[in-house]
């Protein structure tokens, strides 16, 4: 009797083990079974090269999007043409991606650190402060971290692929200057919206007549009263199609030919008549224009140390060696200028203690301007990237100068390496769409 109740008994322990094993294996399961059941929700809404973009992604975009066009009141586009133009911009910034990876351009926490306390003093605000305002308008602080972080990749490798390429000479900032529409373009400032009508490379002669009917069309609405802003969104290909077309405000001569040429004849508010270029038919809003630049510069005192890869110094190597050496200089135990005499593998300024003199805005690439206007002056930078190199740099001081002729001199050739440099970026990108696999699935 007894063996026959202790045999019953283990076997209802037995069954009541394996009920709750079977129990919490279901338990233990359902996030896993809801996670794949989210997963299958999602789904690819592009291929680019051999990537993907997935609808979760876009989405978060949009949202991101609709938070800006609230804040700045702007009426949302319709979602079949947001979702179309963020998902352009998305393939473009994707593809752009790509290409850095491959080619090893990297921005690291330091220099995205120092990048994101730059945006926050033009604000006003210290960095934890400025994250705490974004965060209470909504936005998802490390998402904001890694797009800047991404945007940074993209303008390096921008400018290591185009910008390199570019020379400007004195005979040819000579001839702009003593031109007609050199002398009138340091006069003003131009403030232009723009909407582009693409035309893909090995257009047929129908799609250029499509083209060309569809922007003259767009122009007729606008000139019969329809809004810049909405009709730029809707229908534009231009990189600004989702800020309404606003390309900003900038000195008339730093604008591309195409535009300055035929911008300057515009008066407030007037809409230009479709222009063709390699990309396509563009169409200009002269939104605004003012008097021209300021002669009073602000300048900077600049030193720095540089560290290049050779066939014998590996990329890691030189970082590691740029960071012992901005450390120790930071710790006192080395003196700036006799490092960059000793180490730097720039010799214009090695011989100097790593002085570059005054420098203006617009002299250096992006990564380098970007860490001397955000370091304060007598600190040390972080270590950072540029096509040359691995450097570190202090500002010694900031002055303000009035420049005159040689101001005007500076200001041309910055012109003509912008005006340049937009023409020539407008044709790299549309040459590497061209040369990529790119499938929407919307």
């Amino acid at each position: 009797m007894i063996d026959r109740t202790l045999h019953a008994a283990r076997r209802t322990l037995h069954a009541r083990h394996t009920l709750l094993g079977l129990l919490a294996m279901a338990v233990l399961m359902l996030p896993a079974w809801s996670q794949a059941k989210v997963q299958m929700l999602d789904r690819i809404v592009a291929v680019v090269n051999d990537g993907a973009i997935m609808a979760s992604e876009l989405d978060e975009r949009i949202n991101t999007i609709a938070l800006q066009f609230q804040e700045k009141g702007q009426q949302l586009p319709p979602p079949a043409v947001m979702r179309e133009q963020v998902l352009d911009r998305m393939v473009l910034e994707r593809l752009q991606l790509q290409l850095a990876e491959r080619g090893g351009i990297k921005v690291d926490d330091a220099s995205l650190n120092q990048a994101l306390a730059g945006i926050a003093r033009q604000n006003g605000m210290s960095l934890e402060d400025f994250a705490a305002a974004l965060r209470q308008d909504g936005y998802d602080w490390p998402q904001f971290r890694e797009q800047i972080r991404e945007d940074m990749v993209i303008s390096r490798l921008q400018q290591r692929s185009v910008a390199s390429r570019i020379q400007v000479t004195d005979r040819e900032v000579d001839r702009f200057l003593s031109s007609e529409l050199g002398k009138q373009m340091f006069q003003e400032d131009f403030h232009l919206g723009h909407i582009l009508v693409r035309v893909p490379a090995e257009a047929s002669p129908e799609d250029v007549t499509q083209a060309r009917s569809k922007a003259e069309s767009i122009v007729k609405k606008l000139n019969d009263g329809g809004d810049f802003q909405q009709l730029a969104v809707a229908e534009s290909d231009g990189p600004k199609a989702l800020e309404g077309g606003d390309l900003g405000s900038r000195p008339a001569a730093q604008w591309p030919t195409l535009f300055a040429e035929n911008a300057i004849n515009l008066q407030k508010g007037e809409i230009s008549e479709p222009l063709r270029s390699g990309a396509g038919f563009h169409i200009l809003k002269m939104i605004d224009r003012k008097g021209g630049s300021e002669k009073v510069v602000t300048q900077y005192q600049v030193r720095h140390v540089l560290i290049k890869t050779d066939a014998l110094t590996s990329a890691e190597q030189a970082h590691k060696q740029a960071i012992r050496l901005h450390d120790e200089i930071a710790a006192g135990e080395r003196q700036f200028s006799d490092t960059a005499a000793e180490f730097s593998d720039d010799p214009g300024s090695a011989r100097s203690g790593g002085e570059l003199g005054w420098v203006n805005k617009g002299e250096m690439v992006p990564e380098f301007e970007d860490m001397m206007l955000n370091t304060p002056v007598g600190e040390l930078s972080p270590v950072f990237e540029s096509q040359f190199g691995w450097h570190f740099l202090r500002v010694d001081d900031v002055r303000d100068a009035d420049m005159s002729a040689e101001f005007r001199r500076m200001q041309a050739t910055q012109a003509l390496q912008k005006r340049r440099f937009e023409e020539e970026l407008e044709t790299w990108v549309q040459e590497k769409r061209s040369e990529s696999y790119v499938d929407i699935r919307l």
